[in-house]
Parts: C-alpha cells; sequence; structure tokens
C-alpha cells in the first residue's frame, strides 16, 4: 500500500476547517461590534428625547427640577435625532418604540437588521437586532 499523497486530503481538510472558523470569527466580532452600536445610538436617542421637554412645564421639587415629558414629545425627539444621525453597519435601523412610561423617562427601542459580512452555509445571512434604552433629564 502505497502512502504517497496521503498528506494532501489532511491538508485540505485542515485548509477547510481554517476557512470556517475564520469566517465564523469574522462574522461574530461584525455582529458584536453592531449590537454594541445599535445599543450605543438607542442610548444616544432616549438621552436626547429625554431633554426634549417643554421648558415652561419644569417645575421645582426640593434641590430639584421636575421635568415633565410627553409620549409624542419623546416620539418627535427620537424621530429627529435618528433622522439627524447617521446609520450603522447594520440594515433598515427603524425606531420601534419611543414613549415615557411615567412622565420623567424617555424609553426608546430600535430595531435593525444585521448581515453577515462574508456569506457561508455556516453563518446566518441576516439576524434581527432591538436595543432599548431609558433615560432620565435632570436639572439641579
Amino acid at each position: 500500500m502505497s502512502t504517497r499523497g496521503s498528506l494532501l486530503p489532511l491538508v485540505a481538510g485542515l485548509l477547510a476547517l481554517t476557512l470556517a472558523t475564520a469566517i465564523g470569527v469574522v462574522s461574530v466580532t461584525s455582529l458584536t461590534i453592531a449590537r454594541h452600536r445599535l445599543v450605543a445610538l438607542a442610548e444616544a436617542t432616549a438621552l436626547h428625547a429625554a431633554d426634549s421637554f417643554d421648558p415652561a412645564l419644569v417645575t421645582l421639587a426640593g434641590s430639584e427640577a421636575d421635568v415633565t415629558l410627553t409620549d409624542a414629545g419623546v416620539r418627535q425627539s427620537a424621530r429627529e435625532f435618528l433622522a439627524a444621525h447617521p446609520m450603522l453597519p447594520v440594515e433598515e435601523v427603524s425606531l420601534v418604540q419611543a414613549d415615557t412610561p411615567d412622565g420623567r423617562r424617555a424609553r426608546v427601542v430600535v430595531g435593525g437588521v444585521w448581515t453577515t459580512p462574508v456569506w457561508s452555509e455556516f453563518v446566518p445571512i441576516s439576524i434581527p437586532l432591538r436595543a432599548e434604552s431609558l433615560s432620565r433629564s435632570v436639572i439641579r
């Protein structure tokens, strides 16, 4: 029995495994970065929306001023913020929800679809993402 050429299938298999691992690592890294950027966008949008109060409605409560937010004001401020800022490497970033649960905090939920940078059979082509943030405006 000849062993001539028996190393070639082993090298080809190792090369295929290395390539599949590299594609997986690149895709997971891209997904993680996109998720973190989507969370940062949700936090920035919620912070901007929390500052969307009407200054005429500010009331003094002890040593802090109390602000009153409205659902419409939070939603409008969140839409304006998202329109004014560049999109992420996530397709179809959209405002899913923007409201105020208690009139003092702004809640923003943004969603998007992540697509894999390198297509393969091992990684899904797209994954829907959502990020939620809650922010409160405090005036002292």
